[in-house]
């Protein structure tokens, strides 16, 4: 610009575009001076306008694709959530479908499972029945084995004497019970009546519907091999009876001067009766209750420990009442009739039999060893169910209601079973609490089982 002139007296160079120094500055011409301030602040509004300008129209911009970014969100979400919903309603449908052929599924296995559940108990009841035969002293009453014309009792006067006349033949009347009257045979004969009775109808009631649910399909492959092995078991068991029959009935085969039927042979026979109901109880539970494996984190380290000792303290009450077996078979019970003591005794001098030979046969020959074992296995079967019940409190978070249920009613029945056994000893073994005994460690037996069916549920 010709003839201007700039001010710059108070500009140090340093300082050329400090903004004091710049307001107080000026362009001097030949007609006009004006300030470089007002001149700097002119083009910035210009610019600022146009600054301000573009970021409208950017803003209008960005907010137009922000609102396309957000209709077209919108649209994907709204055809998310109509897929997620058509995929959730499918999904139900199937799982309706899914339930409705589980209902049809578990519905056969229910009826067989009851089925199995009611001969169990028809057993339970045959075994409670065959103990009262023994302590009542009425299995050698029937002298003969007739699995089907035996069915049919003496009716008449003439029979039911011609009946006796068989057992007068025989060593338990002419050694304990000569002078029996007809009618006294009669109360006898109606135990052993009833038992093998019992024993029959348990056959019809199995064998029948066996084959009806084979047919219709409501047992599979597995299942029927199992249920076979049974069945082939309860009709062994009839011949096993007899079996045992055979040695009270026989002189030659009778251990003692009193007579009745070998040790050996009467644990074998219960203890084999303890199996079958113990397998009808076990199959028949796990088809009206099936089990469904648990998922709790807190069964870990629980549930295999759990699971181990129920096993042990199961085990330990089976090998107990098959030691009663012996206990009753050998009339032990009256030996020594103090409690925790025997006699004056903890362990009393005749407790070996030096006679029999080897040592080991006192176990199950001689009544006093007979006797002291079965009260050493009680009281550690009882110590075992109690710490059985410690345990599973400590970890009884992680157990189902029904689990920790049978925990409990297993202490609750060792308890009872201990206090029957004891009461039986006490009082010089009267039948009524005997079988009460008797029928105490099977319920103690299915006790256990179930609760190792509810176990398991528990992962291994």
């Amino acid at each position: 610009m010709l003839g201007s002139r700039v001010n710059l007296k108070h500009i140090k160079p340093n300082r050329l575009f400090n903004k004091n120094i710049l307001n107080n500055a000026s362009i001097t011409t030949s007609k006009l001076t004006i300030p470089i301030s007002s001149s700097i602040k002119a083009k910035s509004n210009n610019v600022n306008s146009n600054l301000y300008s573009k970021s409208i129209f950017n803003q209008i911009l960005n907010n137009n694709n922000s609102y396309k970014r957000f209709y077209s969100t919108n649209e994907q979400k709204q055809q998310e959530q109509q897929e997620q919903k058509s995929q959730q309603q499918q999904q139900q449908k199937e799982e309706k479908v899914n339930e409705d052929e589980e209902i049809e599924q578990s519905e056969p296995n229910k009826k067989v499972g009851r089925w199995l559940l009611f001969s169990c108990g028809l057993v339970g009841a045959m075994i409670v029945i065959g103990g009262i035969t023994r302590l009542t002293e009425s299995g050698l009453s029937m002298v003969e084995w007739k699995p089907v014309v035996g069915t049919i009792p003496p009716l008449t006067q003439e029979e039911w004497e011609a009946e006796f006349e068989k057992y007068k033949q025989f060593p338990e009347y002419k050694k304990l019970n000569m002078g029996m009257t007809l009618d006294e045979f009669k109360q006898i004969f109606f135990w052993e009546y009833s038992h093998r009775l019992l024993g029959r109808v348990i056959g019809v009631a199995f064998f029948f519907p066996f084959v009806y649910y084979l047919k219709k399909g409501y047992i599979d492959r597995s299942l029927a091999k199992k249920l076979s092995v049974v069945f082939l078991m309860g009709g062994a068991q009839g011949a096993l009876g007899w079996y045992m029959v055979k040695s009270g009935l026989d002189e030659k085969l009778i251990q003692g001067e009193v007579p009745r039927v070998s040790q050996y042979r009467l644990a074998a026979h219960l203890g084999s009766a303890f199996v079958i109901y113990t397998a009808l109880f076990w199959f028949g539970l796990g088809l009206v209750r099936p089990a469904a494996i648990a998922s709790n984190p807190n069964l870990q380290n629980f549930a295999p420990k759990m699971k181990k000792y129920s096993h042990a303290v199961a085990g330990l009450i089976g090998v107990t009442a098959m030691s009663g077996a012996f206990v009753a078979g050998l009339d032990a019970g009256l030996v020594y009739n103090t409690f925790p003591k025997m006699g004056d005794d903890w362990i009393p001098d005749d407790i070996i039999n030096p006679k029999i030979k080897p040592a080991y046969k006192n176990c199950f020959e001689h009544d006093v060893t007979v006797q002291f074992q079965h009260r050493v296995l009680a009281c550690i079967t009882y110590g075992s169910i109690l710490a059985l019940t410690a345990f599973a409190y400590r970890g009884r978070k992680a157990l189902s209601p029904k689990a920790r249920l049978a925990v409990n009613s297993l202490a609750v029945m060792g308890t009872a079973q201990v206090i029957l056994g004891i009461s039986t000893l006490l009082t010089f073994v009267p039948v009524s609490l005997a079988a009460s005994h008797q029928a105490g460690s099977l319920t103690l037996l299915t006790i256990a089982t179930w609760l190792l069916r509810e176990l398991k549920k528990l992962p291994k």
